[in-house]
This record gives C-alpha cells, sequence and structure tokens, in this order.
C-alpha cells in the first residue's frame, strides 16, 4: 500500500476539511479575529489532521503487509479468517465478518470435494486389486505354458500390468507420503524388477540391456522407482525399430547418483523437449503410436518432486533418447517437505 493509495481513497474526506477550513476562516475573520490568530488555528487543525491521516496509514498499511504476507505463505488462503484477527475500523469488522462467512462456506465446499476425492480414489486402488489378480493368475498361466500363442498373450498381459499400475499410481500420486519408505537401496534392484516386469516383451523384441553401475545404492523408495523405470522402460519399447538397444547406467555425483536410461530409438524433435513432462502431451511420435497416452513422463516428474528427486531428458533426434534421474545419496534428502498450514 502506497500513501497516494491510500490518500486518493480518502479525496472526499481532504475537501472536505480544506472547505471547512476556509468556510471557519472567513467566519472567524468576519468576527473581526485577526488573521495570524485565525492562520494559528488551522494550522493546528491541519497539524492534528496530518498525524490522524499519518496514524491511519501506518496502521492499514501494518494490517494488510500482515495478511497478505500470511496468505501468501499459506497452502490453504481460504483459511486466513482463522489465522488473522479482525480490523478494528466498524467498516473493516463488517467486511471482515461477510468474508469470514463466505471462506465457511468455500471451506466446506473444498472439505466435501476433498471427500469426493478421496472415495474416488480408494475406489480406483481397490478396483486396480482387483484386476491384478486374475491377470497376475494369467500371466502364471501363461508362463507355465509357453507356447507361441500364450507369449503372444503374455505380452499383452504386461502391458494391461503396467497401464493398470499407472492408473493406480495416478490415483496415489497427491499423497505418496502414505505408502512410501525411504531407504538406501542399489539401483540394481530397482532396474532387475521393472526389466522383469515387462521381460516377455523385452524378449520378443529383441532387446539388449546393457547395465553399468548398478551397484551404486542412494536413498529413496524402491517401490516407485521401480514403476519410474518401467516407464521410461516402456517409452523406450514404443520408440525403438531395427537393433534395439537399451543401456542403464548409474553413477555418483556428489550427494546424488545419476540414474540414466538410454535408448537408441527416434529420439524426441528440439522442439518438443520442454513439453515432455507435460500432462498428455505425445508429441509427433506419439501421434504415430496409438500405445501412447502422455501419462508416463508427466507422473515421473510428479513423483520426483514428491520423493525429493529429479528427473530431466536429453535427446537427439534420429539418434537416442536419454532419461536422467537424479536421486539423493543422503537419506533425509529424500523426505518430502512438511506441508503448511
Amino acid at each position: 500500500m502506497k500513501f497516494r493509495e491510500f490518500l486518493g481513497d480518502r479525496t472526499g474526506v481532504v475537501l472536505l476539511q480544506l472547505g471547512a477550513a476556509w468556510a471557519l476562516f472567513v467566519f472567524l475573520t468576519a468576527l473581526g479575529i485577526q488573521s495570524r490568530e485565525a492562520a494559528l488555528l488551522l494550522i493546528t487543525w491541519f497539524g492534528i489532521f496530518a498525524a490522524w491521516t499519518g496514524f491511519s496509514f501506518y496502521r492499514e498499511k501494518k494490517y494488510f503487509t500482515e495478511l497478505m504476507g500470511t496468505v501468501r505463505e499459506m497452502e490453504k488462503p481460504w483459511l486466513v479468517t482463522e489465522i488473522l484477527k479482525a480490523p478494528d475500523t466498524f467498516e473493516g469488522k463488517k467486511y471482515w465478518e461477510a468474508m469470514r462467512i463466505s471462506m465457511k462456506a468455500m471451506e466446506e465446499q473444498v472439505f466435501e470435494a476433498e471427500q469426493k476425492q478421496r472415495a474416488y480414489r480408494e475406489y480406483v486402488e481397490n478396483w486396480v486389486h482387483q484386476v491384478k489378480l486374475p491377470l497376475t493368475a494369467a500371466q502364471l498361466i501363461c508362463e507355465n505354458e509357453k507356447s507361441r500363442d500364450n507369449r503372444r498373450i503374455l505380452k499383452s498381459l504386461e502391458n494391461i500390468d503396467r497401464e493398470i499400475e499407472q492408473v493406480l499410481y495416478m490415483s496415489r500420486m497427491e499423497n505418496p507420503e502414505q505408502d512410501y519408505i525411504i531407504r538406501r537401496i542399489t539401483m540394481e534392484s530397482c532396474v532387475t524388477r521393472a526389466v522383469a516386469a515387462d521381460q516377455e516383451t523385452f524378449r520378443q523384441r529383441g532387446v539388449k540391456i546393457e547395465t553399468e553401475g548398478l551397484e551404486t545404492e542412494a536413498c529413496t523408495d524402491s517401490k516407485w522407482l521401480t514403476f519410474m523405470l518401467r516407464q521410461v522402460l516402456s517409452n523406450s519399447l514404443k520408440y525403438m525399430e531395427e537393433s534395439p538397444y537399451i543401456k542403464v547406467r548409474a553413477q555418483r555425483k556428489e550427494n546424488t547418483v545419476l540414474l540414466t536410461v538410454e535408448d537408441n530409438g527416434c529420439g524426441i524433435r528440439e522442439s518438443e523437449m520442454g513439453r515432455i513432462f507435460n500432462k498428455g502431451f505425445t508429441g509427433s511420435n506419439g501421434r504415430k503410436n496409438r500405445e501412447s497416452t502422455g501419462m508416463g513422463l508427466y507422473i515421473c516428474r510428479e513423483l520426483c518432486k514428491k520423493l525429493g528427486m529429479a528427473v530431466r531428458a536429453e535427446s537427439v533426434w534420429g539418434e537416442y533418447t536419454r532419461i536422467v534421474f537424479e536421486i539423493p545419496i543422503a537419506e533425509q534428502a529424500s523426505v518430502m517437505s512438511d506441508h503448511k498450514v
């Protein structure tokens, strides 16, 4: 708040004071009072008015500075009326009361929406678990009788399983703190599980996988990292053609482990690199592949934020694509920050 803005809002009061002062001066001089004495009285008048105006400006500026600072720091700004006290003025109290009533109504609406969202998320999670049971049974049957047809069915089942997992992790993404355990793990354990989940697809495509430095350790949740690796490997499988090749490498850099997944696929156009982590973005490659949803890398980025990690992409069109996960080595660096009030 600036003093000029504060004064501009009170233009009528200032003009009234000037008009009243002039009328008083004329009245006093008409009564025979000396101009010097009348001027001294007016100076005193304006001194008191200026002091009161300055005090009012200071009080309101302090109040609104505190108000805006608190609102900016709050995760749920609509609860500001529960924290800050009401203003001292009568008009301000009335506005405050109206705002408090409206915020209370908004809080109830938000709570109701959160309840519905939570119920839907629980339904999705329960549905995923129910679907996974017959899916797992079907996979076991196909693995025990590996005929040509069963191998093709097993590949399709792996794709279904991957998509179902994506739905599950998407539903849990808002509250991963309820289902994560940060501990020191080797990169090899996560990479092995991610590759094993789609082993039939890798076998049928004849993908050559090379690993390096996977004995490196870092602190994160193994289940969530395995899921993210599976999403990246799935993308590699979609966009590789002849002599498919994937290299997974882990290397330590200061207080971070860089886990890299590189393929020799078609690459990503330079004009699209800035959008590949956006929700629903499929790009020119995705338009040629009906399996693309544009959700895999988006979920990876959001989960990395929650887990104190980072993810980035490097690519040259027509040559390779490289996805790099930056995983903290220290356990405390991986813990998600506390929520604000």
